[in-house]
């Protein structure tokens, strides 16, 4: 199983945005299952983009509030119903399509919101969460807790790929993801604060999975970037960046006014889109060994040196 962790320096940055579309990506060309982490316990980005029946969400037995507020003696009980939402639901074999059809009737709440993609929701609540205590959770802690479930997940799990998405700024459960992932997408746009707080976020995450022996590599992906991202990206040379993802007013407007459409059909034919499926999925599917360098292709990360 592969993992990828999307973080960052500031909000605002299209996290959310890039961690659902590189899990469709990634689906539909891998054919795989994909499952993506909500860990934003502060904002829930991604789970309330993917549950807009609050009635759904309720039913949910699994969340990452509700796994982390428990006892260690009480996790493997949550990690036991999360295991049995899954695979129940999983799009393989004679017994998930079964459940399929009665969780259309309504019978049965599920994770997968599209095909093959499943999504794990920071808290079933309707109203957020007091995230505050597990916000402030030492780091060790956090690294221990989240590592029994993604052990959990590697083990156990009907899935290829984890995407987690995360907190802006690096709390203790951004930095422990980032401990745990193959590759590590560090998110900004063309503004000072962003470079800034990237900058400081590669090499807070370096040091961390340097001093744990972790073998996560952290990569720099500019979004919403205009022309002048070129010459700006010459500050950074001796970093290793992603093909940039240019700015998308209708995205921008799309999302503002309903983002649950990022999960439907037309938002693939959307220039923001095509551009993640086309340039970073592919560098990214190299780095990861899932396909090979063609011949026409420079070197990685040489986008910006014209």
């Amino acid at each position: 199983m592969r993992t990828i962790t999307l973080c960052s320096g500031k909000g605002g940055v299209g996290k959310t945005l890039l961690a659902t579309s590189l899990g469709k990506i990634i689906q539909r060309q891998e054919k795989c299952n994909v499952l993506l982490v909500d860990l934003d316990l502060s904002v829930r980005g991604l789970t309330l983009l993917a549950f807009q029946n609050k009635y759904e969400l309720d039913q949910l037995p699994f969340s990452l509030t509700d796994y982390f507020y428990l006892e260690d003696g009480d996790q493997p009980e949550l990690l036991h119903a999360l295991h049995k939402g899954l695979v129940q639901n999983n799009s393989n074999g004679e017994e998930s399509q079964e459940v399929a059809v009665q969780a259309t009737a309504g019978h049965h709440p599920t994770y997968e919101r599209l095909d093959g993609l499943f999504i794990i929701p920071s808290s079933t609540e309707n109203e957020r969460p007091d995230w505050m205590p597990l916000h402030h959770l030492e780091l060790n802690e956090t690294i221990d807790k989240l590592g029994k479930f993604y052990e959990f997940a590697t083990s156990s799990l009907p899935v290829d790929y984890v995407i987690f998405d995360t907190q802006a700024g690096l709390g203790s459960l951004s930095l422990a993801a980032t401990t745990l992932s193959d590759m590590n997408l560090i998110v900004l746009e063309e503004d000072d604060i962003s470079w800034r707080t990237a900058l400081n976020a590669f090499m807070e995450i370096s040091t961390l999975n340097k001093r744990l022996q972790r073998k996560s590599h952290s990569y720099f992906l500019a979004n919403k970037v205009s022309s002048s991202m070129l010459d700006a990206a010459d500050k950074l040379k001796a970093f290793s960046f992603l093909p940039p993802v240019p700015f998308d007013a209708w995205v921008q407007k799309l999302f503002a006014h309903a983002t649950i459409t990022v999960l439907e059909n037309d938002f693939e034919g959307s220039d923001f889109f095509k551009q993640v499926e086309s340039r970073v999925w592919q560098e990214l599917a190299v780095i990861l060994g899932v396909r090979q360098q063609t011949s026409g292709n420079g070197p990685r990360s040489s986008w910006w040196r014209g």
